[in-house]
């Protein structure tokens, strides 16, 4: 077994105020667990806390369901990879990679055997005898993977270990890691501050901010039904769209600051609690021109405009609030020129103008996908 239960756990550095608190999760077997939020959310001190390198200042620790709280680091049957790879200059890779087996004195038929299995798995067979100045970012981050897997630890905690490589290399190393543990069968619980790594791999996903838990869910489930504002605007690239807007109830509208008025649906304006309300609405979801009556209206200048080869971000004023449109394909148009664009109400998202949470959200229709995988299928 390889669980995970965080019950209540909590840390604080000066006894007034916590880096981390109130974390009540369970972390199933074989789960690739993801933390994202912004730097200094406490997504690492939770991982340093689940590896015994921080203490925990409240709350409870299972491993196995054995409480672990003053287990030491070596005692916690699990292996990590830090963010600057944590390699021995002076060590080339193979001694690198059994570092960790010979302090534990194992014995070293099984050390060769474990080292080649690992280096094979991870593409470093040819690199064995080199020094890790002579690597590049991926080797060493892929010697940093070697070492974690050769110590056949059910658990594998990871701590940003993308942040130092290139663009392209990242989306490479995240489809490897990600393959490498659907293989291994081992629970990974991963630490990441990129949402794109977050919605991509991992199999549930636990967003924070100032030390505590916003959601935890699925990447569909926190992309689709936000518990709040701060989770509709993180998860999401380009972020959701934000405006302020006023409720008039006797019209069943809401009117933002440049006088742009949205009807809503009975079942929008229900889930209304107060007279002041921020509405949301996806890059992805905004069209070219006025749309239908369903849709929503708007005449905008653009101010900015970034064709990417396969798609087109569209940047404009809603207000004092800046919006983008994403819109696939090449679309070449000229900066301040007034645009139609439009959008569905029914996609429309609306969030509480003082507690932030989510007051509505658009239905996803699992029946859509459910069609698209039947005719795939056939």
């Amino acid at each position: 077994m390889n669980h995970i239960e965080l019950q209540h756990l909590s840390k604080s550095y000066d006894q007034s105020s916590f880096a981390v608190e109130d974390v009540t999760v369970s972390i199933e077997q074989g789960e690739f667990f993801i933390l994202v939020g912004p730097s200094g959310c406490g997504k690492s001190t939770m991982l340093r806390m689940i590896a015994g390198l921080e203490k925990i200042s409240a709350g409870k620790l299972y491993i196995d369901h054995q409480l672990a709280n003053h287990l030491l680091p070596s005692q916690r049957n699990l292996s990590m990879v830090f963010q600057n790879y944590a390699l021995y200059p002076h060590l080339n890779v193979e001694e690198n990679i059994l570092f960790g087996l010979k302090v534990r004195k194992i014995k070293k038929t099984v050390q060769r055997q474990r080292c080649e299995e690992a280096a094979a798995l991870l593409g470093l067979t040819d690199y064995l005898k080199r020094k890790p100045r002579e690597l590049s970012g991926g080797q060493r981050q892929r010697v940093a993977l070697a070492r974690a897997v050769v110590s056949e630890a059910p658990i594998c905690l990871m701590d940003e270990p993308l942040s130092n490589l290139d663009a392209k290399l990242r989306g490479q190393m995240r489809t490897e890691i990600r393959q490498l543990q659907r293989k291994l069968g081992i629970t990974m619980i991963y630490v990441t501050h990129d949402q794109v790594e977050a919605m991509t791999m991992g199999d549930r996903i636990m967003v924070m901010k100032d030390g505590k838990v916003q959601q935890v869910g699925t990447p569909l489930e926190i992309y689709n039904k936000p518990k709040n504002l701060f989770v509709a605007t993180f998860i999401g690239a380009p972020p959701m769209n934000i405006a302020k807007a006023e409720v008039d109830r006797l019209n069943k509208q809401l009117i933002l600051k440049n006088e742009i008025v949205i009807t809503l649906t009975e079942e929008q304006l229900f889930s209304l609690k107060s007279d002041i309300v921020y509405i949301g609405v996806r890059p992805e979801q905004m069209a070219y021109g006025k749309g239908s009556n369903r849709d929503a209206h708007l005449n905008v200048s653009l101010s900015n405009i970034e064709v990417l080869g396969n798609e087109t971000l569209l940047a404009f004023n809603v207000g004092d609030d800046i919006w983008k449109a994403k819109w696939l394909g090449q679309w070449p148009l000229d900066i301040n020129k007034r645009t139609e664009i439009s959008f569905p109400k029914e996609q429309l998202y609306l969030f509480d103008g003082k507690t932030e949470e989510t007051l509505f959200s658009p239905v996803w229709n699992e029946n859509v996908l459910k069609e698209v995988l039947a005719g795939e299928s056939r």
